[in-house]
C-alpha cells in the first residue's frame, strides 16, 4: 500500500509536522510581542496570516491532487454514501444549534464570564478584542473549518490510512492536529487532539469531510463568539 505515496505526500507531512514548531519558536512568540508593543492591527494582520497560509497550503494541495489524477472522493470531499452524509449533517446541526444555546445561556449569566475568561487565558491572543477583530475571526473559523479538515481528516487521514488503516490512522492525523496547536501550550495538545479525534470519528462515519468542517468552523466561531462577549463584559465593568 505504501506505492500509494508520492514523493510529494512525505513533503505535505513534513510541512505538517515542521510547521507547529516555527509558530512555537518563531511565529507566537513575535506575535505576542507585536501585541504587547501596541503594534496598531497586529491581531487583524495575524488573523491575515492564517489565513492566507491555510488557503495557501490546501491550493497547493488540491493542485497537486488534480496533477496526480487522484479522486476528490479520496480526500472525502465528495460523499461516499447519501445516507450517510445526510445523518452526519443531521448530528452536527444538532451540535451546532447547542453551541448556539450555549452561547445564549453564557450571554444570560454574567456571574459565569470570570470563568470564561480564566478558561481562555491561554488563548487570549487569539480572541478577538474589537468588533473589527470579531468580523475577521469569524473568517478566520470557516477557515480553519475548511482547510484544518481538509489538511488533517482528508489528506493525513489518507496519508496514514495507506500504512495503517482507518482508525489507527484517526489517531495518528488527530496527534498531529494536536501538536499543531502546542503554540498554546503543552496542555492544549490532548484536548485539541481529543477534539481531532471527534472530527475524525464524524468523516469516517459520514464518509464526507463537510460535517466535520460545518462543526470544526462552528466550534471556532462560536469560541470567538464567547471570547469576545466576555471581554467586551469585562472593559465595560
Amino acid at each position: 500500500m505504501t506505492g500509494q505515496h508520492r514523493f510529494i505526500d512525505h513533503v505535505f507531512l513534513a510541512v505538517l509536522l515542521i510547521f507547529p514548531l516555527v509558530e512555537l519558536r518563531w511565529t507566537w512568540p513575535r506575535y505576542l510581542a507585536r501585541l504587547k508593543a501596541g503594534e496598531p492591527n497586529a491581531r487583524l494582520n495575524f488573523y491575515r496570516a492564517i489565513m492566507l497560509g491555510e488557503w495557501t497550503g490546501v491550493l497547493i494541495l488540491l493542485a497537486t491532487w488534480a496533477a496526480l489524477g487522484r479522486p476528490l472522493a479520496v480526500l472525502m470531499l465528495i460523499p461516499a454514501s447519501l445516507t450517510r452524509f445526510i445523518a452526519g449533517m443531521a448530528v452536527v446541526l444538532t451540535l451546532v444549534g447547542l453551541l448556539a444555546m450555549q452561547n445564549q445561556a453564557i450571554r444570560k449569566r454574567p456571574e459565569v464570564l470570570p470563568k470564561v475568561r480564566r478558561k481562555m487565558a491561554q488563548a487570549e491572543a487569539l480572541i478577538p478584542h474589537t468588533c473589527v477583530e470579531q468580523w475577521r475571526f469569524r473568517a478566520v473559523s470557516i477557515t480553519a473549518g475548511a482547510c484544518e479538515e481538509l489538511l488533517f481528516r482528508g489528506f493525513l487521514l489518507w496519508y496514514f490510512a495507506v500504512w495503517v488503516g482507518v482508525w489507527p490512522a484517526a489517531i495518528l492525523s488527530s496527534l498531529v492536529f494536536g501538536l499543531g496547536h502546542v503554540y498554546l501550550g503543552v496542555k492544549q495538545i490532548p484536548n485539541t487532539a481529543l477534539v481531532g479525534m471527534i472530527m475524525a470519528v464524524i468523516v469516517i462515519l459520514s464518509g464526507s469531510l463537510w460535517p466535520a468542517m460545518l462543526l470544526h468552523a462552528a466550534i471556532d466561531w462560536n469560541s470567538g463568539e464567547i471570547g469576545y462577549f466576555a471581554l467586551k463584559a469585562d472593559v465595560e465593568n
